[in-house]
């Protein structure tokens, strides 16, 4: 009776480690790994990945130097203000 209980303990110690380790590995999922968000950004898309634009659109400097300098005429000219962008909220206040 006594190896009984011994063979038995053994089985069960044995069973219980296996099934521990067999609890501990990971699956074989890895080679989907990331599918999930590039599934995602491909549906955020609104060109399809076969039309997409290979090359960046390129500014030519004469068009950045021509905005540029437009920007800095249009943005120091305060008395293009009118009186309904003063910021009164049409409360009928004046400056």
């Amino acid at each position: 009776m006594d190896a009984y209980k011994h063979n038995f303990k053994t089985v069960v110690t044995g069973l219980a480690v296996g099934l521990l380790i067999a609890g501990c590995a990971s699956p074989s999922s890895e080679d989907q790994f990331g599918n999930s968000v590039r599934q995602m950004i491909a549906a955020q898309k609104y060109v399809s990945p076969d039309q997409e634009v290979r090359e960046l659109p390129v500014l030519d400097g004469r068009k950045a130097e021509a905005g540029y300098n437009s920007y800095r005429k249009d943005t120091g000219n305060p008395a293009r203000m009118t009186p309904d962008m003063s910021g009164s909220a049409g409360l009928g206040l004046s400056r």
